[in-house]
């Protein structure tokens, strides 16, 4: 169960901590539902749409600058971008942000890979001109043990640095089952479990999960137990942290029926619903100071 009382407001002064972990494994390449992208595609879009959401929302006025209310990690785990050719984890950054890890997000804003037309992720068929910072890639397995430790790695060393903000959120956006369980004689629970050991004043660090689909099946958001999840699901329900009481507050408002219990976790989404999710999971009290 998750505890703490996740309260905390995001500000300059105690600045939230955001990892999404991007599953990059070769079945990202089949095709998201009935549209006509893959889900390497869709996935990346809404992690851009996300990363400039946030960027918007930590501005005070048009053309003001963004303000570091938050330090921003997407690490991407399956097929390699840089260095050796094969599998692994890395950050998913690519130009004047190559190799790093979380980055405050001032400078995230300042340094997309390109800005260009992007289709809509809403069910208009339009396109608009927007910031990437991440480019959709697939191939290989899906280690997502060792992604869990990399994000760990990170998270230990920015709460240290950061004692009393609002706990670091991760989310493992992914399509398949963990391929490297166990990782260094520790399970893929074993790992979460010593993630989610890290806390702050305000509660321990919390993990949430996407998965994502080919096929066209029923959404499952922010469920409260795993009957009727399909595999991986239940797996996946019991590695996921409960929803704390600012997240489940914006959930009703978007009109998710969240029970008690519910967990941070989204099974057979589609793009929009993942975006949504993804909007869900980052909002957390903030205050400009």
């Amino acid at each position: 169960m998750t505890t703490g009382t996740y309260r905390q407001w995001v500000s300059r002064a105690t600045p939230g901590c955001v990892v999404i972990l991007l599953d990059r494994s070769d079945s990202m390449k089949l095709a998201w539902g009935a549209t006509s992208g893959s889900l390497a595609s869709g996935a990346a879009l809404a992690v851009n749409n996300i990363l400039l959401d946030m960027c918007v929302k930590a501005t005070i006025e048009v053309n003001a600058p963004v303000r570091h209310y938050f330090d921003v990690g997407v690490f991407s785990y399956g097929a390699r971008i840089t260095g050796p050719g094969g599998e692994g984890v890395e950050s998913a950054f690519g130009g004047a942000l190559t190799g790093r890890g979380l980055v405050p997000l001032p400078e995230l804003a300042a340094n997309p890979v390109a800005v260009r037309e992007e289709p809509s992720i809403d069910v208009m068929p339009v396109s608009v001109k927007m910031p990437v910072w991440v480019d959709p890639v697939h191939g290989y397995r899906t280690p997502m043990c060792q992604a869990v430790e990399v994000a760990g790695a990170h998270v230990f060393d920015w709460v240290s640095a950061h004692p009393n903000s609002f706990p670091p959120i991760i989310i493992n956006i992914t399509d398949g089952m963990v391929t490297d369980s166990p990782h260094q004689g520790a399970t893929l629970q074993d790992w979460v479990k010593r993630l989610t050991s890290i806390e702050t004043s305000d509660g321990p660090a919390l993990f949430f999960n996407v998965f994502l689909s080919p096929t066209t099946s029923q959404e499952i958001v922010f469920p409260s137990g795993p009957a009727g999840l399909p595999l991986p699901g239940p797996e996946l329900f019991a590695l996921s942290s409960e929803l704390p009481p600012p997240m489940v507050e914006n959930a009703r408002a978007d009109g998710y029926d969240v029970r008690p219990g519910a967990r941070g976790l989204a099974f057979n989404v589609g793009q929009s619903t993942l975006l949504r999710v993804l909007q869900i999971g980052t909002r957390v009290p903030d205050r400009s100071r």
